[in-house]
């Protein structure tokens, strides 16, 4: 079982998590897009992966940002 930490993003429609753990000598993140209404998804959305859990989770703010903006 791996350990990390959930980010959360509300967004229009829905909201998007991700997963953020090390595996082995890179930090990654798994992203998955929740819809207010219906099960969420079983494969991730996408996955960022890097050398720093900083780099990564900005990787994964950077892409929220991106695909689900802000109202």
């Amino acid at each position: 079982m791996k350990t990390g930490k959930l980010l959360k993003f509300q967004r229009p429609g829905g909201e998007v998590q991700a997963y953020v753990h090390r595996d082995g000598p890179l930090v990654k993140a798994n992203l998955y897009v929740v819809p207010l209404q219906g099960r969420p998804p079983g494969q991730a959305a996408h996955t960022v992966s890097g050398a720093s859990e900083t780099g990564v989770e900005e990787d994964v703010r950077a892409w929220v940002d991106a695909h689900y903006p802000k109202a």
